[in-house]
């Protein structure tokens, strides 16, 4: 019998093809080839999966796929990885699912970004990823996605579109290596987040800020205060009352945390930590490391510690509107977002009022023994001490300073667009040394024994130099917050700057320093001077009466010594800088040597001395030993060669000429 197929019931075959054909096709991985996904060969159908193509990863002899990005990113609609099966993901590697995930513990996506796009409700099932994590995690889904079990993310959660629902189970990781973030989003989020910030060992004031509003400060950053100290979270946070007040039992009860009053320009301790922790709400922390180290001992060392906040995590537009209206003024503020922020779009935006976009103040907790402001330029993406690293980018969970512009109204407002996220924010932060300054001079002041150790340095200020700018003080130039321990500051009108911005300078101009708060004897400054035409730059000590050429697109050091029985040598106008025309430089007011280079790479190096008689050069290490001893006749420039071989380390370097008698340091660096 032969069937008729008339024009209905072709009609209708190819109708009921039509709808067969919206069903995903199954696509078994056989790996016979090798780990490309992108591997027809690799497939039972012989194609590439689609977003309408399910696959199964099934037990093979040994490849199984990975993702890496080099050979394109992969993308499937219901996947399904057996027990004995595994994908992985690494370096840029990207998944894109648009149904849903059956696996047990066999994705690794430590490496990568895992993207949710479907187009009907979608479901990260508990269990499915290696060690519970993913590198990033992108949410892409307009019927939205829900977490159904512990998962965090390493790298950068992205929220593009519908609502991700953590069903309070997401953490936002953080380690010496890196810290996660979440990128621009246009999406939204719902339900808890727990966000961690990892901080260094050492004891040192923070400036800190949470990106989640929930629980109290207690329940968060002292991990609620357990009878058993958990070991690399949290820190213990002292105050006035005790544990009456939510704080850690201390032999003093001294506060260590503390909030900023914009309006009055001063510092106060929080009573309690019974209180709401705030997204964007900035604090002053002494975090001494974690809730292990015992606060009863003067002897305790220091650890690195991970915080913790749980709570609503903040994205979309954020005011800042506590800001003082006196021109001026420093505001504390709190990066209220668990994102890099780029503070140059931040202060440029229409949504800043008032408010100096040139500059903004961290505390660098690495500067010094324990810290000190930093001012960071955030057009040049430079910043006022060479020690530090601190750049315009903002990090997660950092608070800073800002300064109103002029008398009024002023405010900020975050938006998503000033987050950050194509580079790497690792928790030490915070500087490229990239960016070209010009012609300016960097001065930097170490004590000698930080210097010999190659550490950070006590302070900074940096002066340039453009015929476009003014000498008179105007929104290009910079406070000086004052620091704790050892400050320098530049001196114009009247007003402490650490980062001024003037025109060229002419013969005969002087700029005056400030030093302060000194704490040791022996200090050097380190002089990095660029960019200078027709003058040179001197560092006149006025209690020594000396002048010391800074050697032009050079490093220069110039040694001193404090002592507090000698007003003169702890005078706050101790020091200046004043140019000279190069055309009268041989003709010097005041002895003008110096030593070079410096760091020597070697045991010879060089002495400048205009109008020098024979001189006596001797060398002693940093005990006080003559090891060295050279004499050279007549002259202007004098090449030292020591017999001894110098070993690494800082050296005295003492010039006898006549009855004159100079001092200057030099560092041996092999």
């Amino acid at each position: 019998m032969t069937k008729i197929i008339t024009k209905k019931t072709s009609v209708l075959a190819i109708a009921l093809f039509a709808t067969l054909g919206t069903f995903a096709q199954t696509s078994v991985w056989t790996g016979a080839i090798d780990n490309n996904w992108n591997n027809v060969s690799n497939w039972s159908l012989n194609a590439i999966p689609t977003l309408q193509t399910d696959v199964q990863i099934v037990h093979t002899s040994g490849n199984y796929p990975v993702i890496d990005g080099e050979d394109g990113s992969a993308e499937c609609r219901n996947i399904t990885v057996d027990n004995d099966a595994s994908i992985t993901l690494n370096g840029y590697g990207v998944l894109r699912i648009s149904g849903t995930v059956s696996a047990s513990n066999t994705i690794s996506a430590l490496g990568g970004t895992v993207s949710f796009i479907g187009t009907t409700p979608q479901t990260l099932p508990a269990g499915a990823f290696f060690n519970g994590a993913v590198y990033s995690l992108t949410t892409n889904n307009a019927q939205g996605v829900t977490l159904n079990g512990a998962l965090a993310v390493n790298g950068v959660l992205t929220l593009q579109n519908g609502t991700f629902n953590t069903s309070n189970a997401l953490t936002l990781k953080s380690n010496a290596q890196n810290t996660a973030k979440v990128a621009e989003s246009a999406g939204s989020i719902a339900g808890n987040v727990t966000v961690e910030r990892y901080i260094p060992a050492r004891r040192a004031f923070r400036f800190l800020s949470s990106p989640t509003t929930g629980g109290t400060i207690n329940s968060n950053w002292q991990e609620g205060s357990p009878a058993t100290d958990p070991v690399g979270l949290g820190t213990d946070i002292t105050g006035t009352g005790g544990a009456a007040n939510g704080f850690d039992a201390s032999g003093s009860n001294n506060p260590s945390l503390f909030t900023f009053d914009n309006e009055t320009a001063t510092w106060e301790a929080v009573t309690t930590t019974n209180i709401d922790l705030e997204a964007g709400v900035p604090y002053r922390m002494l975090v001494r490391g974690d809730r292990a180290v015992d606060q009863t001992s003067n002897a305790a060392v220091a650890t690195a510690t991970t915080l913790r906040t749980t709570g609503t995590l903040t994205t979309g537009n954020v005011l800042v509107s506590n800001l003082s209206p006196a021109a001026g003024a420093f505001n504390f503020v709190g990066n209220p977002y668990q994102a890099t922020v780029d503070v140059q779009e931040l202060l440029a935006d229409a949504g800043a009022t008032n408010v100096n976009a040139n500059f903004y103040y961290v505390w660098d907790p690495t500067v010094n023994t324990r810290g000190a402001y930093v001012t960071v330029n955030v057009d040049a993406n430079t910043n006022s001490n060479p020690s530090s690293v601190a750049n315009k980018y903002l990090h997660p969970g950092q608070a800073f300073f800002v300064e109103t512009a002029a008398e009024g109204t002023a405010w900020l407002t975050f938006k998503e667009s000033h987050k950050y996220t194509n580079g790497t924010s690792t928790p030490n932060l915070y500087r490229t040394n990239s960016d070209n300054e010009g012609a300016a001079i960097a001065l930097t002041l170490y004590t000698d024994e930080s210097l010999a150790a190659n550490g950070p340095s006590a302070d900074g200020l940096v002066v340039r130099f453009d015929d476009a700018y003014s000498n008179d003080v105007d929104a290009f130039d910079a406070k000086k917050p004052a620091n704790q321990d050892e400050s320098i500051a530049l001196v114009t009108n009247g007003q402490n700057l650490s980062y001024e911005s003037r025109a060229m300078p002419v013969d005969g101009e002087t700029l005056a320093l400030s030093a302060t708060t000194y704490r040791a004897a022996n200090y050097t400054f380190k002089a990095n001077t660029n960019g200078l035409n027709g003058v040179s730059a001197w560092l006149k000590d006025n209690h020594t009466n000396t002048l010391t050429e800074l050697q032009n697109n050079a490093e220069t050091l110039y040694s001193f010594t404090v002592a507090e029985g000698e007003a003169g040598s702890v005078a706050e106008g101790r020091f200046e800088v004043v140019f000279q025309s190069t055309l009268s430089v041989n003709n010097p007011s005041a002895a003008q040597f110096s030593v070079y280079p410096n760091p020597a790479t070697g045991s010879t190096f060089n002495v400048a001395l205009a109008g020098a008689e024979e001189i006596t050069v001797t060398l002693y290490n940093q005990l006080g030993q003559a090891i060295a001893a050279q004499a050279t006749p007549a002259g202007d420039t004098f090449t030292i060669t020591p017999q001894t071989q110098l070993t690494d380390g800082l050296y005295m370097v003492e010039i006898t000429s006549g009855s004159k008698v100079y001092n200057s340091k030099i560092i041996v660096k092999h």
